[in-house]
């Protein structure tokens, strides 16, 4: 990335450092010469922040994201200037309908409390709030940011909370808040592989059985974590100065219509296997159509990604490829939840 003035010797505190996008947010910016603190649940040396060694060149706090007194102390003792809100429960759809309080802890209480200390001490700061395209809900694509938001699952509802906490709190107090609802993220080390791109590419790399919980069918919209970064650093840059941005939503994504058995025919082509997946055909609770209009994000902040969908997942199979294969990993992945 070129170093952009903006953030050289910026405070910045990361939550959900751990995480797919916080790790590559934390690299962008360790790049770009700000002050990153990294808040995280634990320790995760499968996560890109150990695994690249960013960890060491950034400051690093253990402990949980609605911990309100942590979140104070770490705000007044670094004297913040930007947050990235990331953090949420990770195990996807599933794993949060066995443990649905975790998930609205993780992701709804602590961005109350990141709001209020906002509201209460630190006005000038800014934070983008990452939300999700399953904050919409079940209703008909292509989703836009002024549509009403219809979540069912608790994933969903957690998700549309903390993004209506956000909009309030920016339009109605005046800070520097705006949401970012993307579509599936994908890119290198990511290694959740209940997600497809990793789990497909895991299984081609070492030869293993491809098992598909869902028919094949569902449409989704994607877009790759360097991009999604980048979108959230422009956000933040633009939320500094325009304060009409203040509690706005915006969409990003590749604005892609595909569907699970064409994304995993895409990447057995692009690993060269005979591989074939079995369809299993269970899961539930799943949205079956979703993806995203991003007409805002080009309008208000002169967004566009930098490489195309098609090129991004062809870096993404190359690059999993060759560290499975040059990786200890298991041989059995997971099976896939769609």
């Amino acid at each position: 990335m070129q170093r952009d003035p903006f953030w050289q010797g910026k405070s910045v505190l990361v939550t959900g450092a751990a995480g797919f996008l916080g790790g590559w947010l934390v690299r962008h910016l360790i790049e770009l010469r700000a002050n990153v603190v990294a808040l995280v649940r634990r320790d995760r040396p499968d996560s890109q922040l150990f695994l690249a060694g960013d960890h060491r060149r950034v400051d690093i706090v253990t402990g949980e994201v609605h911990d309100k007194d942590l979140l104070e102390r770490i705000i007044e003792r670094h004297a913040v200037d930007v947050i990235f809100h990331t953090a949420m429960s990770g195990g996807g759809v599933q794993a949060t309908l066995a443990e649905p309080i975790e998930c609205l802890r993780s992701t709804v209480e602590s961005t109350w409390w990141l709001l209020d200390i906002l509201r209460r001490n630190r006005r000038h700061a800014a934070m983008v709030v990452c939300s999700s395209d399953k904050a919409y809900g079940a209703q008909a694509p292509p989703y836009r940011e002024d549509q009403a938001l219809q979540p069912q699952h608790p994933q969903e509802v957690a998700k549309a909370s903390q993004d209506l906490l956000s909009q309030s709190f920016g339009k109605v107090y005046g800070l520097n808040v705006a949401v970012t609802r993307c579509g599936n993220f994908f890119g290198p080390y990511d290694f959740n592989v209940t997600r497809i791109i990793p789990y497909i590419s895991k299984c081609c790399a070492l030869r293993a059985p491809i098992e598909l919980r869902s028919d094949g069918g569902f449409i989704r919209d994607f877009l790759c974590v360097e991009e999604a970064a980048r979108a959230h650093l422009l956000l933040a840059e633009q939320l500094s100065s325009r304060p009409e941005l203040r509690g706005e939503v915006f969409n990003f994504s590749y604005e892609v219509q595909i569907t699970v058995m064409e994304i995993v025919n895409r990447i057995l082509a692009l690993a060269g296997t005979d591989l074939m997946p079995r369809i299993a055909n269970s899961v539930r609770h799943e949205i079956p159509s979703m993806w995203l209009s991003c007409d805002k994000a080009r309008r208000m902040l002169g967004w566009a990604p930098r490489r195309s969908f098609d090129e991004s997942l062809a870096n993404t199979v190359r690059w999993y490829l060759e560290w499975f294969r040059g990786s200890s990993a298991s041989v059995e992945p997971s099976p896939l939840k769609s």
